[in-house]
């Protein structure tokens, strides 16, 4: 008998600058194909959409960076999802057109293939730095911008990119189904956007840690270990993409090293970002929520004296015009202190409220826009009145109507802000939300400074400063108030009496 003996093919190994031609060549083939998948090109456009649209990105003329480089986050986070979607199904449309056995007598193996995917995720990562870049440039540039320029956090969105698009390699490579990789996106969205995450240590394993409180932090207070977390992003991405090229075939030691460094960096990142604030760290902010003068400078401007945080210094003009504006309007030479204050003692994402200043100081917060400054303004007017920010009762006399319309009267387009503030505001009365404790007025009170606006601010002014001892007094009634500022007050209502007046 006979044998027929079959021989197997067999690669003729190539210089290593062919198989890297070959490799470079079939990656910018990927890519493009890449930047033209429909996910990521609307992804992409969505994203330029923020960037350049009128009003878009944070649409304040006042921004604090660092809260603006965690938003540039957002974006990029939506583009990853879309690259892992489309990469995925790139790694994979062999295996979904039947071409698998084909590709053993190309030239390129299974895991240089993978390098070229992985490599085709490039100029999607580059394009949202690019992104990145220009929506916090948007905001970096505008006068009114304070803060610091918060580089690992930049950093983030276009590594979140890199990271999802390796995680669509590599599960391209371990687990063959077109399923996987919208069953990863669903659960990205979901510890991202709808399962409560943990506030403690273990929520730095999730890609993206928006960790937004009610209030901006000073730069030095806000403790995240953006740094590290941008290294266990990297180290991860680099994981991943090692990852599916062992899966791929490749058992080089130069690839199997890197793979056990990259896992070891991402060890030690993610441990050193779960570490929490340092003793240090506590102190500051300790410091800050209860000692704030020991951190901040000062401006004086006549009877007032204006403190900030550093980063903050150039909102002091800002202050300054609400508060002279309140001041016009009273005979009040006394000197007072606009301070800022935080509470600083959990973090950005706290949000108890801010302590009271002692008496003869003002609050300010870290915010500042357009309803803000009709807060400060109520602030101002508080403390030329009533000189008391832990006082919490509602005012049931002439100093309740005297304070409201001072704030509403004290900055130019008053009564807007304030209708724009009732619409977040349920209940009756009127409200002023100020950095410390709402002002509040019952029903009749409400109708004396409704009344009140309508008068020439000219005539008020005279008359407030001519009747001010008696109309700031506690004893001096709603009735009494209406008289001297000649104006219609409505009889006291059972509601009107269910009030706590103090």
């Amino acid at each position: 008998m006979s044998t027929l003996e079959t021989e197997r093919p067999t690669r003729t190994p190539l210089p290593r600058s062919v198989t890297d031609r070959s490799v470079l060549a079939l990656a910018r083939a990927e890519a493009r194909r890449l930047l033209l998948h429909p996910l990521v090109a609307v992804a992409v456009l969505g994203h330029l959409a923020v960037v350049l649209w009128p009003g878009g990105a944070t649409g304040q003329d006042f921004p604090v960076l660092q809260e603006v480089a965690r938003e540039t986050q957002l974006g990029p986070l939506l583009v990853g999802l879309a690259t892992l979607l489309a990469v995925n199904g790139a790694v994979l449309r062999s295996r979904r057109h039947g071409t698998d056995a084909h590709f053993d007598v190309l030239v390129l193996p299974a895991w240089r293939r993978t390098i070229a995917h992985a490599l085709s995720i490039t100029p999607v990562v580059l394009i949202a730095a690019l992104l990145v870049a220009g929506q916090f440039a948007r905001e970096a540039v505008r006068p009114g911008a304070a803060g610091h320029v918060p580089i690992a956090e930049l950093v983030t969105g276009p590594l979140l990119v890199a990271l999802l698009g390796s995680l669509g390699v590599v599960l391209a490579r371990l687990i063959r189904s077109v399923l996987a990789a919208p069953m990863a996106a669903i659960v990205i969205i979901a510890i991202t956007f709808v399962i409560p995450v943990d506030s403690g240590p273990l929520r730095w394993l999730v890609p993206l840690v928006a960790d937004e409180g009610a209030r901006p932090l000073p730069a030095d207070l806000i403790g995240r270990p953006a740094a590290w977390h941008a290294l266990y992003l990297a180290a991860l991405a680099v994981l991943a993409v090692l990852a599916a090229v062992l899966a791929g075939g490749a058992r080089t030691p130069a690839i199997t090293a890197t793979a056990a460094a990259a896992l070891a960096t991402t060890v030690a990142a993610a441990v050193l970002q779960a570490q929490g604030p340092s003793d240090a760290l506590a102190a500051a902010r300790d410091r800050a929520t209860n000692d704030p003068s020991s951190m901040q400078v000062c401006e004086d401007a006549g009877p007032t004296t204006y403190c900030a945080f550093p980063e903050f210094e150039p909102w002091l003009a800002e202050w300054r015009k609400v508060a002279e504006g309140v001041r016009a309007l009273t005979p009040v030479q006394r000197k007072i202190t606009v301070r800022q204050r935080v509470h600083a003692a959990d973090g950005p994402s706290s949000l108890r409220d801010l302590p009271p200043a002692p008496r003869g100081e003002v609050t300010v917060g870290t915010a500042w826009d357009g309803t803000r400054r009709l807060e400060f303004a109520g602030s101002v007017a508080r403390g030329l009145v009533l000189d008391d920010e832990s006082d919490r009762g509602v005012k049931c006399d002439a100093r309740g109507i005297v304070t409201m319309w001072l704030a509403i009267s004290g900055i130019p387009d008053g009564e807007a802000r304030y209708a724009e503030a009732r619409t977040h505001i349920t209940g009756g009365g009127g409200s002023i939300l100020a950095p410390v404790n709402p002002i509040v007025l019952r029903d009749r009170e409400y109708a004396a400074v409704k009344a009140l606006l309508k008068k020439p601010k000219p005539e008020v002014t005279r008359t407030l400063k001519a009747s001010w001892p008696e109309l700031t007094s506690p004893k001096t009634t709603t009735d009494r108030a209406a008289t001297l500022l000649g104006i219609p007050v409505p009889p006291e209502t059972p509601t009107d009496r269910n009030w706590n007046c103090t």
